[in-house]
């Protein structure tokens, strides 16, 4: 180095670059040390990821349909930051993820902080595969961290079915059990026509639609093969809640229709029936039927005929039945029951009337011939069977051999305000307890049957099921 007369050095260069360089790596030391702990990367390769499941796991999802959106979080539990360098599902998988918004099959290094954690959204659209049995769609999301790999599997029943939307059916149509129908914005039975449905059927309705009867339906289930009319919804959440389709609607001019052991759940109306004519031979037959969780009424008539047997009718926001401006109904060994478990009730459990007063103030009116024998109506409020004649037509009742809620005398041999001690009515189980009074309190209506298909004795108890044993 060289220096002057002064003996000093003639460079400032010289001088300061040893200086900066102190300063830099001071610099970064404190940089380092002042970035956040969670920060810092682990390349540990015991690091691993958590799951909130090992496995995600899709209810039936008919084919070519988009289903729900499952959830799974991931936690980082680790000691640092990991970068996950790789999520992904196979190239050809039914399904699909949305990782920060972006939907795809394949991810790349995504860092996860230390105790933070990643949502990841999964949906499925299953291909058809033409076939009549469910079949099983499995694949799994892999994770891949410092070297080590991870997996949560993912699994869907696929179900191939028949489509309906929009349609008017072609008469003498028939519906098999060897798929599922799924119902789009209604379907429509024309007048002069027939609908069969076959034992063991299964029909899905979206919400919004309705089936609609001007001609007439045959429903010809067995008490081991039962149809079914459900929503399309078939996730957890959905597997009990009222209002997710219209339901079935009688409209005038149908007639000779038979719904024998079928299940009609989570709908607004369960049956809705509207077939004034001239005669009263029944215009509905029902028998061995199951009627549940319905955001109106389970079952409700306007000046029509009605026979219903080994009917349940429960879980409904208003009425469980209806009869409205007279008509004809016959109810035998049936169970009519509503409980405030869910939702605030809007009326009672069966209310029968002579008369409706329009929106436009006209006034129906017609003549009420009713018939209960060997039934339940029961449920959590005082008076649950409501007869009025605000109308003035005849009103003529038999009400023989029943357990009924109320605050008034119906007939003889009724056990009024007796509970009848059903098993678990919260879990739709209205068998009777050993306890109930309603065993072999009825009188012999050669009933040969229950709602389970067991034969009842010479004794019947009342309401759809025969107890057996102790």
């Amino acid at each position: 180095m060289k220096v002057d007369n002064f003996g000093c050095a003639n460079s400032f260069t010289e001088i300061v670059r040893p200086l900066s360089s102190f300063i830099f790596i001071l610099t970064l030391i404190a940089t380092i040390g002042c970035q956040p702990e969670e920060q810092i990367f682990t390349t540990s390769p015991d690091a691993k990821l958590r799951f909130s499941a090992d496995t995600l796991m899709f209810d039936t999802v008919f084919t070519a349909v988009p289903t729900i959106t499952k959830r799974l979080k991931v936690y980082n539990d680790n000691n640092g930051t990991v970068n996950i360098s790789s999520i992904s599902l196979s190239s050809s998988s039914s399904f699909k993820m949305i990782v920060n918004g972006v939907s795809g099959n394949l991810f790349k290094d995504l860092r996860l902080l230390r105790g933070d954690s990643m949502l990841i959204l999964l949906d499925a659209l299953i291909d058809p595969m033409n076939e009549n049995n469910p079949f099983i769609i499995e694949d799994s999301i892999q994770f891949l961290t410092n070297g080590n790999l991870q997996q949560v599997l993912v699994t869907a029943w696929g179900q191939d079915a028949i489509y309906l939307q929009d349609s008017v059916l072609t008469c003498d149509a028939v519906w098999t059990n060897e798929r599922p129908y799924v119902i789009y914005n209604s379907v429509l039975v024309d007048s002069l026509c027939t609908l069969l449905v076959e034992p063991g059927a299964s029909i899905y309705s979206h919400k919004g639609s309705a089936i609609y009867i001007k001609g007439s339906l045959k429903v010809k289930g067995e008490f081991d093969k039962r149809v079914t009319f459900l929503n399309d919804r078939l996730d957890e959440k959905f597997q009990d809640a009222p209002g997710q389709w219209e339901g079935i609607y009688f409209l005038e001019g149908s007639s000779s229709n038979t719904i024998d052991y079928a299940d009609i759940r989570n709908g607004v109306y369960g049956i809705w029936l509207g077939t004034p004519d001239n005669d009263t031979i029944p215009d509905l037959i029902l028998n061995g039927v199951r009627v549940e969780n319905m955001s109106r009424t389970g079952i409700i008539t306007f000046t029509s005929d009605l026979k219903a047997t080994n009917t349940l009718v429960n879980n409904c926001i208003d009425f469980a039945v209806g009869n409205i401006a007279g008509g004809n109904y016959t109810y035998q060994h049936c169970t009519f029951a509503n409980y405030s478990n869910f939702f605030f009730r809007e009326g009672p459990v069966l209310q029968v009337t002579d008369n409706l007063v329009l929106a436009d103030g006209q006034i129906l009116i017609d003549d009420v011939n009713l018939s209960i024998v060997n039934s339940i109506i029961w449920g959590d409020r005082e008076n649950e069977i409501v007869l009025s004649n605000e109308g003035g037509a005849n009103f003529n009742s038999f009400i023989e051999s029943n357990i009924l809620r109320s605050t008034e005398e119906f007939g003889s041999d009724n056990l009024i305000n007796q509970d009848p001690l059903f098993i678990n009515p919260i879990d739709y189980d209205y068998h009777l307890d050993s306890l109930s009074p309603g065993i072999d309190a009825g009188i012999n209506l050669e009933v040969a049957l229950d709602l389970d298909g067991q034969s009842r004795d010479s004794i019947p108890d009342l309401g759809v099921y025969e107890r057996k044993g102790n």
